[in-house]
């Protein structure tokens, strides 16, 4: 790699660490991108040149963060959990770890809201690409555990993994917009969710137990209903 290109990665990653602690301080919406090049110590000029938009700072602090994610999803997806509960539950908070650690919960606020308002915008066009691509590694968890017995062959992976990504991007947004909720209590109504999904499509006989990690003390045990309870 030669000199030129070094520097303009450092320069990158100097103006990206310079937005991310501003965009924490002042916030988002009240951060200005002549804010960020005075923090980043370069001219306005060339961090146009990096990043035409404010939207396109943002945009690219997600990018880093998904990209260790999806390398991190995906060796969990070849070495599954035995339990169908917990590689799923597992997978989808690690996507929740990732985003609060790499970026933080105040950011993810401004991204959730920029992508709602403005949805059609390159920004919205280009976030929506992001969540397909965590929903896609659920739909490679899920098909991992119908090649392994753990979950009916007969269900569709990908339909069954988009009903079950809604319903934690929900629960996403309400612990990103919680500046008091722990990532131990995210966790646990993850673990949860993906245990009541589950009693319908699991091979699994009998009862799928669940206990999240770091909370042992609360266990949903959840058992399937009697087939005369069916008719």
């Amino acid at each position: 790699m030669s000199l030129r290109a070094v520097k303009k990665i450092r320069a990158r990653r100097t103006i990206l660490d310079a937005a991310h602690d501003l965009f924490v301080i002042k916030d988002y919406t009240q951060t200005t991108m002549e804010a960020v090049a005075v923090q980043a110590e370069v001219a306005v000029g060339t961090l146009y040149n990096y990043f035409p938009t404010k939207g396109d700072l943002l945009l690219a602090l997600i990018a880093d963060s998904d990209e260790k994610y999806i390398q991190a999803g995906q060796r969990l997806v070849e070495q599954p959990n035995d339990d169908p509960v917990k590689a799923l539950a597992d997978i989808m908070v690690l996507a929740t770890e990732h985003c609060v650690r790499q970026v933080g919960k105040s950011i993810w606020c401004q991204v959730s809201a920029t992508s709602l308002t403005n949805s059609d915008s390159s920004f919205g066009v280009q976030y929506a690409l992001t969540t397909r691509k965590h929903e896609e590694l659920v739909v490679a968890m899920m098909q991992e555990l119908q090649k392994r017995g753990k979950i009916r062959i007969d269900i569709d992976a990908a339909k069954a993994s988009h009903y079950l990504f809604s319903t934690k991007s929900k629960l996403f947004l309400n612990f990103v917009g919680s500046s008091t909720m722990p990532l131990s209590e995210h966790r646990r109504e993850v673990y949860e969710a993906v245990s009541y999904f589950l009693v319908g499509i699991c091979d699994t006989p009998a009862q799928l137990v669940l206990e999240p990690p770091q909370e042992p003390s609360r266990k949903v045990k959840l058992h399937k209903l009697q087939s005369s309870n069916r008719r």
